[in-house]
């Protein structure tokens, strides 16, 4: 913790008091430099690759607007409640003029919410109703990955699901997938207390993988058959190459974790053409952010919250998400 000079607000910007900040498992990545983005020598937080200048870090944040920068587009107030993206696109280049925002060539990151004060781009700015708790929409952006995950896995009504990982963004997952009509839905989590959540908000079945047969557990909920899609959200590398195996015929596998860097899954071509499956992967959330807003409300998702930090014990918060016994750590500022 130190004292950081006060954001002055830009063209084009907003500066935000920021009322809670989660801790994310990038984040976590990002401390202890293992996060791909920084292997391959990419710039993630704004600092200039391979900088050891220190940077404000956090992007699940949720705030109020304070102060207004000039020649802002959008019809923004101060005092209006937010939620934030970690990123704003820029709209002209090529990937966002081909329906491809996530991978935008000029995006204006919007990270530096571990702090009281931020000034962010406006297009990383989405409005939430007054009757949302800050609590509740500082869970926005990784709820946004989980809609985001589930339109990558064209699962529709009455399909079958499968979950891998019960941390946050596989119990975001399930939170979308019933509430858009998926059934017959398993979520794989070796930790007890996680998969009794999962079983709370609906879960079909929750398997623990390391001692219990996860192959049986599909025969049995799918007629023999495996599952219309499979999301892997628990970064096991295991877990993924797995996922093939609990997919249907025709099925698609979704892996929206993010792996190790130089990690390799194996993948046996002959299997793909004999059941003719399709993986797809998820980077950040493009075009989810509107959606996620609107449907947060409408998601119990609000115990998924189980801790709650000050900003100035954010060191204690990261050793004990890293403990990983609790699903979703807030910052409050």
């Amino acid at each position: 913790m130190q004292e950081w000079p006060d954001p002055i607000v830009g063209p084009g910007q907003v500066k935000v008091k920021i009322a809670y900040t989660g801790i994310c498992g990038t984040d976590v990545e990002l401390l202890h430099n293992h996060f791909g983005y920084q292997r391959a020598g990419l710039n993630f937080d704004g600092s200039a690759p391979g900088s050891t200048k220190p940077v404000v870090d956090g992007h699940e944040a949720t705030g109020t607007i304070v102060e207004l920068g000039q020649g802002l587009k959008g019809d923004w107030k101060v005092g209006q409640r937010v939620a934030l993206s970690f990123r704003a696109a820029c709209g002209v280049c090529y990937y966002c003029r081909t329906m491809r925002e996530g991978s935008c060539e000029h995006s204006t990151r919007a990270i530096s919410s571990f702090a009281e004060y931020g000034a962010f781009p406006e297009g990383a700015l989405y409005p939430i109703p007054d009757d949302v708790p800050f609590e509740l929409a500082a869970l926005v952006e990784p709820l946004s990955i989980a809609v985001h995950a589930y339109d990558r896995a064209g699962i529709q009504n009455g399909q079958t699901l499968a979950i891998s990982g019960g941390g946050t963004i596989g119990l975001l997952c399930l939170a979308v997938a019933l509430n858009a009509g998926a059934c017959k839905v398993l979520v794989s989590e070796p930790q007890a207390h996680k998969r009794a959540i999962a079983l709370g908000m609906g879960a079909d079945l929750a398997v623990d993988p390391l001692t219990e047969d996860l192959a049986a557990a599909t025969a049995k909920l799918t007629g023999g058959r495996g599952f219309d899609a499979v999301i892997e959200a628990s970064g096991n590398l295991k877990a993924a190459g797995q996922a093939l195996e609990l997919v249907d015929k025709g099925g698609t596998v979704v892996w929206v974790a993010v792996y190790p860097y130089d990690a390799v899954i194996p993948v046996k071509p002959f299997q793909m053409y004999l059941k003719e499956l399709t993986i797809r992967t998820t980077r950040a959330a493009p075009y989810s952010f509107e959606r996620t807003v609107r449907l947060l409300p409408k998601l119990n998702i609000g115990s998924l919250v189980t801790n709650i930090y000050p900003l100035d014990e954010i060191a204690e918060a990261f050793r004990n998400h890293e403990k990983g016994q609790s699903i979703k750590t807030l910052i409050k500022m």
